[in-house]
């Protein structure tokens, strides 16, 4: 491995401030001790020992901070050891996570490059145009399902690779997804219920992701610009609130009114009975 000295002085200065600064920003949120740990040994350029402290931090329970702040010096680290690669792709997790995130304007240009290609990277995924991620076949239950009626989504992934699973869904011609989060149960399955009052005509568009225990999506089922869907069909109406009912409901009643007309204003038969004797 080619040494860290030998690398442009420019770079390893660069990227040493720019952790400084997101470390200084998220110190007082950083509880780990494997984080803490990486961002010290970062900041003495000592980069493997770094990624070493942070990886070991992945698989760790970390807070929301603890992992930007994760990935952000695992991407850096990388890129100051020429495994650009490695930092795309831990860029792309830091975006998943927060895709507002930015550098700062101080970092190399060979940074920011590597950053610049995640970016566009995590794009085309929410695009649903490319994507690296493993792909899931959801089943619904029902399988056809009524307007106001629950709506359960349900993968499987074994192997213990995702730790939970979000489920965005939206009623079709909606603008905001709304999400649901449900952690694994045993076998890798996952289960997330879309409320009744939220599957209504003319369909439900839904986007599942899982998610490792970093919150890194590993496995996906359409995606945010090209969500599945299943059309809802509207409720039947009930037979008196149509209009042919009471159509008919009208003929049967002036059919009943004319008959009781008649009834009373035809001359009836006075005839006496006839009465036989017999010879």
């Amino acid at each position: 491995m080619q040494s860290i000295f030998m690398r442009p002085v420019w770079l390893a200065l660069s990227i040493a401030i720019a952790v400084t600064v997101a470390d200084g920003s998220a110190r007082a949120d950083i509880e780990s001790p494997s984080v803490k740990h990486g961002l010290a040994a970062y900041n003495d350029l000592d980069y493997p020992k770094a990624i070493q402290f942070l990886e070991q931090a992945r698989t760790e329970s970390l807070t929301r901070e603890e992992k930007l702040v994760t990935y952000q010096t695992l991407a850096m680290a990388h890129v100051a050891l020429g495994e650009n690669d490695l930092g795309r792709a831990d860029f792309q997790r830091l975006l998943r996570l927060d895709p507002s995130f930015n550098l700062d304007r101080r970092i190399a240009p060979k940074v920011r490059a590597v950053f610049e290609e995640a970016k566009a990277a995590v794009a085309t995924d929410a695009a649903g145009v490319k994507s690296g991620l493993s792909a899931l076949t959801p089943e619904l239950s029902p399988p056809r399902p009524r307007a106001g009626q629950p709506l359960t989504v349900r993968v499987l992934l074994a192997g213990g690779l995702a730790h939970s699973m979000a489920l965005y869904h939206r009623v079709a011609g909606q603008r905001q997804f709304s999400r649901v989060l449900v952690p694994a149960t045993e076998g890798g399955h996952f289960a997330a219920t879309i409320p009744g009052g939220n599957v209504q005509p003319p369909g439900v568009e839904y986007h599942v992701e899982l998610l490792d225990d970093a919150g890194a999506a590993v496995a996906q089922a359409g995606s945010l610009g090209q969500p599945a869907s299943i059309d809802i069909a509207a409720p039947r109406k009930p037979v008196y609130r149509k209009g042919w009912f009471w159509g008919v409901m009208g003929g049967v009643v002036a059919a009943a009114a004319v008959a009781t007309t008649l009834a009373f204003t035809l001359p009836q038969d006075h005839r006496s009975p006839v009465t036989v004797i017999p010879q």
